[in-house]
């Protein structure tokens, strides 16, 4: 009776998020709303902030001061990255070894973990913060989008050299974590795409919960007892011949049996039961889930949208400006030609004052205009 294979492994997924979903994900971090039905929210107060997540405009910032020294000849996208987030995860078998580590250790863990990704691909780290209120502890983590060259990570930041990074880091800190199966090798012995590919920590929560991993410690605890009292059976049938105070022994080791099988049934039933509960609930979350995102969607189109008018709004912003410079020159070179000649014909004076005098009338008229839009 075998049991799933325990993961002692510690894992770095990254993505690279445009403005919209930073945002939602920096509200997620650092618990801004209504928190997800998940959460333990009596626990959230030990979160931890080891580096502190930036605003959106600052981030959207500084992707675009990185994306300048690659000399763009065109205007930054709006649905472009402005940012590298990842989440440092551990497998169930490596949960325990890790949380009994003090926080300080396992801040410097998070930390070092961050920083040693940051080095290896040239980026800056930009945001840590642990999440100790879900079933799972763990850290996300934001980086630059570009590294100090202004390359986009999405195309340095891939492969397994993350997984890599993270385990050589973990074992100076806890030597009973490790490294992951690589996916080449976990395909080439028949494992489940559905255990291989990466799952989101909802998912984790979801297919993990407490009560769910008890039921299953239940069962195997049961299948032990089932598994020992068959091998004494075995053993005593085994023989050829049972004196009589062997045979006592067989029949008392074949009602043990049974009665073990039974509670092995009725623990099996159970977890069953749970599990079942457990697919009906996760499948109403991915509803839920799935309608969320399309919100999520429309609301990312419509930045989108509102991005790029602000955009033409700025180009046409800075066409006026230009065409009153060029206007202010011409009239500047215009009126100083009409000062010689006026100076000339000895109406210089009046005709200053006449000038001043429009002048004023324009700057009035400019300060007055209509707004663009």
């Amino acid at each position: 009776m075998s049991d799933q294979e325990p993961s002692y492994a510690i894992s770095v997924r990254v993505k690279h998020t445009h403005r919209s979903k930073y945002k939602n994900q920096r509200r997620h971090d650092l618990r801004i709303g209504l928190p997800p039905s998940y959460v333990q929210v009596e626990r959230s107060e030990l979160n931890r902030v080891l580096v502190d997540l930036p605003m959106p405009a600052a981030i959207t910032a500084r992707a675009k001061e990185l994306r300048e020294k690659t000399n763009p000849s065109r205007a930054m996208r709006a649905d472009a990255a402005v940012a590298t987030i990842g989440i440092i995860t551990f497998g169930h078998a490596a949960q325990p070894i890790f949380e009994a580590l003090t926080t300080s250790q396992q801040d410097d863990a998070y930390l070092e973990v961050a920083q040693c990704v940051a080095d290896e691909y040239g980026t800056t780290i930009r945001g840590l913060v642990v999440h100790v209120d879900e079933t799972a502890h763990h850290a996300h983590v934001v980086w630059d989008c570009r590294n100090h060259e202004g390359v986009p990570m999405s195309q340095v930041m891939k492969g397994s050299r993350l997984q890599d990074i993270a385990a050589e880091v973990i074992q100076r800190h806890a030597a009973g974590i490790e490294r992951g199966v690589r996916k080449s090798v976990r395909i080439a012995r028949g494992d489940k795409p559905s255990q291989i590919y990466n799952r989101s920590v909802q998912q984790l929560h979801q297919d993990l919960p407490l009560e769910l991993e008890a039921k299953r410690q239940d069962l195997k605890q049961f299948s032990d007892r089932v598994d020992e009292m068959r091998a004494r059976v075995e053993k005593l049938e085994a023989k050829e011949e049972l004196n009589a105070k062997e045979a006592k022994r067989l029949a008392t080791y074949r009602n043990r049996l049974a009665a073990r099988l039974e509670e092995y049934t009725e623990a099996k039933a159970v977890l069953t039961s749970k599990v079942q509960a457990t697919d009906q609930r996760e499948e109403a979350l991915n509803i839920k889930e799935r309608v969320l995102d399309t919100a999520e969607e429309q609301m990312d189109e419509r930045e989108i949208m509102i991005d790029h008018r602000d955009t033409e709004l700025s180009a046409r912003e800075k066409e006026v400006v230009r065409r009153e410079g060029i206007l202010d020159r011409i009239t500047d070179e215009i009126g100083k030609l009409i000062n010689d000649v006026a100076d000339r014909l000895g109406v210089g004076r009046s005709l200053r004052a006449i000038l001043g005098r429009l002048k004023s009338a324009s700057d009035e008229l400019k300060e007055d205009g209509p707004s663009l839009g």
